[in-house]
Protein backbone atom coordinates (compact mmCIF):
# COMPACT_ATOMS: atom_id res chain seq x y z
CA UNK A 1 0.00 0.00 0.00
CA UNK A 2 1.42 3.40 -0.91
CA UNK A 3 1.87 6.17 1.62
CA UNK A 4 -1.08 8.55 1.92
CA UNK A 5 -1.33 11.93 3.60
CA UNK A 6 -4.66 12.70 5.27
CA UNK A 7 -5.69 16.32 5.73
CA UNK A 8 -8.01 17.74 8.40
CA UNK A 9 -11.08 17.66 6.15
CA UNK A 10 -10.65 13.94 5.46
CA UNK A 11 -9.99 13.29 9.15
CA UNK A 12 -13.27 15.09 9.91
CA UNK A 13 -15.14 12.90 7.42
CA UNK A 14 -13.61 9.77 8.98
CA UNK A 15 -14.55 10.91 12.49
CA UNK A 16 -18.12 11.67 11.38
CA UNK A 17 -18.43 8.32 9.58
CA UNK A 18 -17.14 6.35 12.55
CA UNK A 19 -19.37 8.27 14.98
CA UNK A 20 -22.50 7.67 12.91
CA UNK A 21 -21.67 4.16 11.72
CA UNK A 22 -19.76 2.73 14.66
CA UNK A 23 -17.52 0.92 12.15
CA UNK A 24 -13.86 1.70 11.58
CA UNK A 25 -12.95 3.35 8.28
CA UNK A 26 -10.10 1.78 6.37
CA UNK A 27 -9.85 4.60 3.85
CA UNK A 28 -11.57 7.83 2.84
CA UNK A 29 -11.19 9.65 -0.47
CA UNK A 30 -13.12 12.51 -2.01
CA UNK A 31 -13.62 14.53 -5.13
CA UNK A 32 -15.79 17.57 -5.81
CA UNK A 33 -19.00 15.49 -5.86
CA UNK A 34 -18.44 12.37 -3.77
CA UNK A 35 -16.91 10.97 -0.61
CA UNK A 36 -15.77 7.36 -0.84
CA UNK A 37 -15.52 5.48 2.45
CA UNK A 38 -13.84 2.09 2.44
CA UNK A 39 -14.58 -0.28 5.31
CA UNK A 40 -12.82 -3.54 6.17
CA UNK A 41 -13.70 -6.94 4.80
CA UNK A 42 -17.10 -8.24 5.95
CA UNK A 43 -17.86 -4.95 7.75
CA UNK A 44 -20.45 -3.44 5.40
CA UNK A 45 -23.36 -5.41 6.83
CA UNK A 46 -22.30 -4.38 10.37
CA UNK A 47 -22.42 -0.76 9.29
CA UNK A 48 -26.00 -0.91 8.05
CA UNK A 49 -27.14 -2.99 11.03
CA UNK A 50 -25.81 -0.31 13.38
CA UNK A 51 -27.16 2.64 11.37
CA UNK A 52 -29.41 1.90 8.37
CA UNK A 53 -29.70 5.66 7.64
CA UNK A 54 -25.97 6.41 7.57
CA UNK A 55 -25.83 7.28 3.85
CA UNK A 56 -28.60 9.89 4.07
CA UNK A 57 -27.18 11.30 7.32
CA UNK A 58 -23.71 11.67 5.81
CA UNK A 59 -25.12 13.18 2.61
CA UNK A 60 -27.06 15.72 4.65
CA UNK A 61 -24.03 16.68 6.78
CA UNK A 62 -21.46 16.81 3.93
CA UNK A 63 -23.65 17.89 0.99
CA UNK A 64 -21.92 15.28 -1.21
CA UNK A 65 -22.81 11.91 -2.67
CA UNK A 66 -21.68 9.09 -0.40
CA UNK A 67 -20.33 5.74 -1.51
CA UNK A 68 -19.37 3.07 1.01
CA UNK A 69 -17.32 0.15 -0.30
CA UNK A 70 -16.12 -3.01 1.37
CA UNK A 71 -12.39 -3.64 0.95
CA UNK A 72 -11.10 -7.00 -0.26
CA UNK A 73 -7.57 -8.35 -0.55
CA UNK A 74 -8.71 -9.90 -3.82
CA UNK A 75 -8.37 -7.33 -6.61
CA UNK A 76 -11.38 -8.53 -8.66
CA UNK A 77 -13.66 -8.61 -5.60
CA UNK A 78 -12.52 -5.12 -4.58
CA UNK A 79 -13.20 -3.73 -8.08
CA UNK A 80 -16.64 -5.41 -8.12
CA UNK A 81 -17.40 -3.90 -4.70
CA UNK A 82 -16.52 -0.40 -5.92
CA UNK A 83 -18.82 -0.65 -8.95
CA UNK A 84 -21.67 -2.55 -7.26
CA UNK A 85 -23.71 0.66 -6.87
CA UNK A 86 -23.74 1.17 -10.63
CA UNK A 87 -26.06 -1.68 -11.53
CA UNK A 88 -23.55 -4.34 -10.65
CA UNK A 89 -20.58 -5.43 -12.67
CA UNK A 90 -21.22 -7.27 -15.91
CA UNK A 91 -17.56 -8.07 -16.59
CA UNK A 92 -14.07 -7.26 -15.30
CA UNK A 93 -11.30 -7.65 -17.84
CA UNK A 94 -7.76 -7.81 -16.45
CA UNK A 95 -4.72 -7.53 -18.70
CA UNK A 96 -1.17 -8.07 -17.39
CA UNK A 97 1.62 -6.26 -19.23
CA UNK A 98 5.20 -6.04 -17.97
CA UNK A 99 4.15 -6.53 -14.35
CA UNK A 100 1.43 -3.88 -14.61
CA UNK A 101 -2.34 -4.43 -14.58
CA UNK A 102 -4.91 -2.73 -16.80
CA UNK A 103 -8.54 -3.20 -15.75
CA UNK A 104 -11.69 -2.58 -17.80
CA UNK A 105 -15.05 -2.80 -16.05
CA UNK A 106 -18.45 -3.23 -17.70
CA UNK A 107 -21.40 -1.86 -15.73
CA UNK A 108 -25.10 -1.54 -16.54
CA UNK A 109 -25.43 0.52 -19.75
CA UNK A 110 -27.65 3.13 -18.06
CA UNK A 111 -25.10 3.65 -15.27
CA UNK A 112 -21.96 4.27 -17.34
CA UNK A 113 -22.26 8.06 -17.09
CA UNK A 114 -22.69 7.97 -13.31
CA UNK A 115 -19.78 5.56 -12.90
CA UNK A 116 -17.48 7.80 -14.94
CA UNK A 117 -18.82 10.98 -13.32
CA UNK A 118 -18.74 14.58 -14.42
CA UNK A 119 -15.44 15.25 -16.24
CA UNK A 120 -14.30 11.73 -15.25
CA UNK A 121 -14.18 12.58 -11.53
CA UNK A 122 -15.68 9.33 -10.25
CA UNK A 123 -13.53 6.96 -12.29
CA UNK A 124 -10.43 8.92 -11.21
CA UNK A 125 -11.47 8.51 -7.57
CA UNK A 126 -12.11 4.78 -8.03
CA UNK A 127 -8.77 4.37 -9.82
CA UNK A 128 -6.99 6.06 -6.89
CA UNK A 129 -8.82 3.82 -4.39
CA UNK A 130 -7.66 0.70 -6.25
CA UNK A 131 -4.09 1.92 -6.79
CA UNK A 132 -3.66 2.71 -3.10
CA UNK A 133 -4.02 -0.98 -2.28
CA UNK A 134 -2.79 -2.59 -5.50
CA UNK A 135 0.25 -0.61 -6.62
CA UNK A 136 0.75 -2.63 -9.81
CA UNK A 137 -2.60 -1.40 -11.23
CA UNK A 138 -1.73 1.01 -14.03
CA UNK A 139 -5.24 1.77 -15.28
CA UNK A 140 -8.89 1.32 -14.38
CA UNK A 141 -11.47 2.18 -17.03
CA UNK A 142 -15.14 1.73 -17.84
CA UNK A 143 -15.92 -0.25 -20.99
CA UNK A 144 -18.39 1.60 -23.17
Amino acid sequence: MKEVTIDNRIMGYIALFEKLGKVETRECLENEDMILFIVGERRLSDLFKKNPNIISELREKTNKHILVVEYSRDLLTYVRNIFFRFGGVKEVEVVWRSGQIDISVSVDQGEIGRAIGKEGRNIKLFREAVQRHFSNVRSLNIKQ
